[in-house]
């Protein structure tokens, strides 16, 4: 009996783990910007349990993660939750959050989801915004143009 259960341990052992590797995805933080700190989720619960305080005008960051299929925009629940940029960053999705190991430390950070956009629709945007800058600069810096404006 011992024996068999020894066997089905070592059998199913492995296959967990690999559920379990493949559930990380990867991807890399390519802009950070601090903006308001979110509040809790759930606002009631958070008050009377005395967690997820956060206060006025304090300043959380904020990331753009580009995934392989999916770009996420993530924002961290306190002000020193602080990832690195440009290097590749194994996450995992939770609920609505997202969990990130940050540096080997001891436990995943977690980060509030505020969006998500398919990676092809966000270059698209992307190209899009960064022609409508280069054709304002190159109005701005036209001389008939800045001639018309004197």
């Amino acid at each position: 009996m011992k024996r068999t259960l020894c066997c089905i341990f070592m059998l199913v052992f492995p296959v967990f783990l690999s559920a379990q590797n493949h559930s990380h995805q990867q991807g890399t933080i390519i802009r950070m910007r601090m903006t308001d700190c979110l509040g809790p989720q759930h606002g009631f619960m958070a008050a009377m349990s005395g967690e997820g305080r956060v206060e006025a005008g304090a300043l959380c960051p904020e990331y753009v993660l580009v995934g392989d299929k999916v770009v996420y925009v993530i924002s961290g629940k306190t002000s020193d939750q602080l990832i690195p940029l440009a290097e590749i960053t194994r996450f995992r999705l939770q609920k609505n959050e997202m969990l990130i190991r940050i540096d080997d430390a001891s436990k995943e950070s977690h980060f509030h989801i505020k969006a998500m956009v398919l990676r092809p629709e966000w270059e698209r945007n992307q190209m899009i915004e960064e022609a409508s800058t280069r054709a304002m600069i190159s109005h701005h810096l036209d001389p008939t143009a800045m001639r018309e404006q004197q």
